[in-house]
């Protein structure tokens, strides 16, 4: 089977000429190699923080920790609580993996830290061995676990055994979704094919379910009617061990969403968070921008200096940093800072150039850019292409007229676009980096580019601004869809 989704062509392979028998030692074999890699992960966290406790200066005295702590107590709290915060769940992004790590870390190093005065050990507490081993604890465990991840996707194997109810859109983006965010992938056994008659439904799916012997169920219809939903329920649960559905909550926002049980009613009750709409979550969005600044100002500044001398080089006379007015939060104009990537009458020659050229007309039209732009000189061509460019746009950050993560800033021409969106966009700061930059950046079409950005402002996390951060870093050196 072949789908198409979000431009790109698909492959599902399904074997309907044989039917085999899953084979459920992979659900044996994935828990015991978890376990077993995050054991690893954890000693070797422990030793290294060992070393650079040891090896930092001022040290008074070797630092140690007791073998019985060291591997058996310590890896045991940490493993517990990986477990507990459900870090290894097949269906969530890698930044919600990233998220349930951080937390698995904190709740052991707690846990760790009363564990050793209960038993009256805190003389092998050191605050710096602490901090060390936090940091390093949780980078060797996210790490080893991407590496397993990565290793069993491409070997194909570990994937849990899927029979898919409907062959409809909710079904392509499961099996997509699955297979393109770091986490353990499925195995597509079988799709039934969606029909009216709910009984023949039944029939076909119990069949499925007895051939081949699989235990995960997935019944993909949206819109399916509560009662014959129900109906399937109650017929397929007795006969698998996971059976899970998509509920109609199509393009509500659902990362913020939780699940409230009200037991008995026998009844969901669906609650979204605005995240952003507290001011708490603001402050902390802010700090983060400042801190995220101080960071890389050592990189950005010397970076900075060498663009600005070859900008001089190329273009004598003109001002190696321009500011482009453009639209902020509440809708109101800030000069938002580039470096100078164009030739100094760059409107006058756009404007000839669209004149004289219709199909480039269309293409400014579709995406306010070309591709082939008479206005970009050499030095602007490299330095948009790795988006260095946008560097003086932390001088924005630092103002609070920008974040680092965020719609991207438009132009007052650019408001029709958004229609009624537009109030989404006026309530955060516009971003140097976001959703669009990491989804295709300047390939991809505007109303696309306003679903990203509306998408970014209702699901808005501090672990999603970390983990956009980080693919920016892979798309610029990838230099994809940058022009």
């Amino acid at each position: 089977m072949v789908y198409r989704m979000g431009g790109i062509f698909y492959n599902v392979y399904i074997k309907k000429e044989k039917i085999y028998k899953v084979d459920y030692k992979s659900d044996r074999i994935l828990p015991i190699l978890l376990i077993t890699i995050e054991y690893i992960a954890i000693l070797i966290a422990e030793k290294l923080s060992l070393i650079i406790q040891n090896n930092m200066p001022y040290t008074a005295g070797k630092f140690y920790i007791p073998d019985i702590f060291f591997y058996i107590v310590i890896p045991s709290i940490y493993i517990f609580f990986v477990s507990h915060t459900k870090v290894n769940e097949r269906f969530i992004f890698f930044w919600e993996t990233m998220q349930r790590t951080f937390y698995a870390v904190l709740y052991s190093e707690i846990f760790c830290i009363i564990a050793l005065y209960v038993f009256k050990s805190s003389n092998y507490l050191s605050r710096s061995y602490i901090v060390i081993f936090f940091m390093i604890s949780f980078l060797s465990l996210y790490l080893f676990r991407q590496l397993l991840v990565k290793t069993c996707n491409r070997l194909n194997i570990l994937k849990t055994p899927v029979i898919f109810v409907g062959n409809g859109k909710a079904t392509e983006d499961i099996i997509y979704f699955t297979n393109h965010n770091n986490c353990f992938g499925i195995k597509v056994v079988d799709i039934v094919e969606e029909i009216e008659d709910i009984n023949q439904l039944r029939k076909n799916i119990i069949s499925k379910i007895e051939q081949l012997n699989v235990k995960t169920v997935i019944i993909a219809i949206p819109n399916l009617e509560k009662n014959k939903l129900l109906d399937l329920v109650e017929d397929i649960q007795p006969l698998v061990r996971n059976l899970m559905f998509v509920p109609n909550t199509i393009g509500i926002p659902v990362i913020n969403l939780e699940v409230k049980k009200l037991y008995e009613s026998n009844m969901l009750l669906l609650s979204i968070k605005n995240n952003l709409a507290k001011k708490t979550n603001r402050r902390i969005k802010r700090i983060f921008d400042i801190l995220f600044s101080l960071l890389t100002i050592v990189i950005i500044i010397p970076l900075s200096v060498i663009v600005i001398i070859l900008i001089m080089i190329e273009s004598p006379g003109a001002a190696p940093i321009f500011k482009h007015y453009r639209v902020g939060r509440g809708g109101i104009l800030f000069p938002c800072y580039k470096f100078r990537s164009m030739v100094p009458n760059a409107q006058e020659k756009l404007q000839e150039y669209l004149k004289n050229n219709p199909e480039a007309k269309m293409e400014w039209d579709k995406y306010f850019k070309l591709r082939n732009d008479p206005r970009i000189t050499k030095i602007g061509k490299i330095i948009r292409k790795t988006s260095i460019d946008e560097l003086p746009q932390f001088i924005n950050v630092l103002k609070g007229e920008m974040s680092w993560v965020g719609p991207r800033p438009i132009i007052e021409d650019e408001i029709h676009y958004y229609g009624k969106y537009i109030k989404d966009y006026y309530a955060v700061l516009p971003g140097i980096t976001g959703m669009w930059q990491v989804n295709g950046r300047s390939n991809t079409e505007y109303k696309e580019r306003v679903s990203l950005d509306v998408w970014y402002v209702r699901n808005w996390s501090i672990w999603i601004d970390i983990a956009l951060i980080c693919k920016t870093i892979k798309t610029v050196f990838c230099g994809k869809g940058a022009y």
